[in-house]
């Protein structure tokens, strides 16, 4: 038992460093233009599903993006809604001049993707941005993304923090998604971003099309986002990365267990269509972490191999209490350590959970 920790206990320092110096070479890999002045032209498009209760904050939020008006369009695709979402959207129609609503017909396919790709086809400018119908985007979104969406970047990725109030639900799925935009970063730092995430990300529409828009994707429900990302690395595609707090957009947890689970299991599904580059990442990255954290467990038995865990969560403490303000979060150290183990116990279970859950979107 002890020769094993002792070889978990170098595997994980050996992951630690290559997480962290990822995290350190990410600001190289990053690309900005400049503007002189300039700014450049978005075709936001949005996919939306009996949001009747959250469109609103939306599109308040579209309200007050400070950008040119004339230099952006906003195409919200109605996804045969039963509820008001689409008389909401049309009600801002005057307040919000470059906004349309595309309403499906009867026969039209149902779904996110489908949704999206209708709004897509019609989108007048290349770069085009995707977020959701529940989120809040901020007055900045759309010039840092323009700062980063250079003449050379063919897909864009950016943060999409969760908005943290309380509860248990909550506080985790906050924890998660930091951990897993810092995973983005060091992945991106080495050339290669596991993840993006489909509330906040951005490609050229030639591109999108040239490459079959979401049909490679086709054999996920989830992972439209990931998937997509898959197919631009694997074309040799430029990707790049907004790292700036004001390219967020914000969103609400899921609330209760129930759908919480289904959300991070039809995620995580998505998994299983990764590249074997990004599913090496995954594991080299996540198991000795699991590893180092079952060390816990033998204290009673073997307490000369618990000190790995003790050495892992000294290090979360200083990752998360280091980088959390740029990802939008401000966990006290009681929280850091706490979130950290449910964290990684969490993680298996939504990989067994995927394997077992059918999934719709709404």
């Amino acid at each position: 038992m002890t020769e094993f920790y002792s070889a978990v206990f170098i595997g994980f320092l050996f992951a630690y460093l290559f997480f962290v110096f990822g995290i350190i070479r990410a600001p190289k890999n990053l690309k900005k233009r400049s503007n002189n002045g300039e700014a450049g032209y978005f075709s936001i498009v949005v996919a939306a599903r009996n949001e009747e209760n959250n469109i609103t904050s939306l599109l308040e939020s579209f309200i007050l993006i400070k950008f040119p008006t004339s230099n952006y369009e906003i195409i919200i695709c109605d996804d045969h809604s039963t509820d008001a979402t689409a008389s909401i959207v049309k009600s801002y129609q005057e307040r919000i001049p470059n906004l349309q609503l595309v309403s499906p017909s009867t026969d039209s396919p149902r779904g996110k993707r489908a949704a999206l790709q209708a709004g897509i086809t019609i989108a007048k400018h290349d770069r085009v941005i995707i977020t959701d119908d529940d989120c809040v985007t901020q007055a900045g979104w759309l010039s840092e993304l323009d700062k980063c969406f250079t003449s050379d970047t063919q897909f864009l990725i950016a943060h999409a923090p969760l908005i943290k109030n309380s509860g248990f639900v909550n506080s985790i799925s906050c924890f998660e998604n930091m951990r897993s935009f810092m995973l983005i970063t060091s992945s991106f730092g080495w050339g290669h971003p596991v993840s993006a995430t489909a509330r906040n990300m951005g490609f050229r529409k030639d591109i999108f099309h040239a490459e079959g828009g979401y049909t490679p994707t086709a054999g996920s429900l989830g992972g439209d986002d990931d998937l997509l990302l898959k197919n631009f690395l694997d074309k040799g595609y430029t990707i790049n990365l907004a790292t700036s707090p004001e390219s967020a957009v914000f969103s609400h947890t899921s609330n209760g267990f129930r759908q919480y689970f289904r959300q991070k299991a039809r995620h995580t599904a998505a998994s299983k269509f990764y590249s074997k580059q990004s599913k090496w990442i995954l594991v080299l990255w996540h198991l000795p972490n699991l590893y180092a954290q079952s060390s816990i467990l033998f204290l009673p038995f073997f307490p000369e191999v618990s000190f790995t865990f003790f050495i892992k969560i000294l290090f979360d403490l200083i990752l998360v209490l280091s980088l959390q303000k740029k990802y939008n979060y401000n966990f006290n150290p009681f929280q850091v350590v706490f979130f950290q183990i449910f964290y990684e116990i969490f993680l298996i279970i939504n990989y067994f959970t995927s394997r077992f859950t059918k999934f719709n979107w709404k």
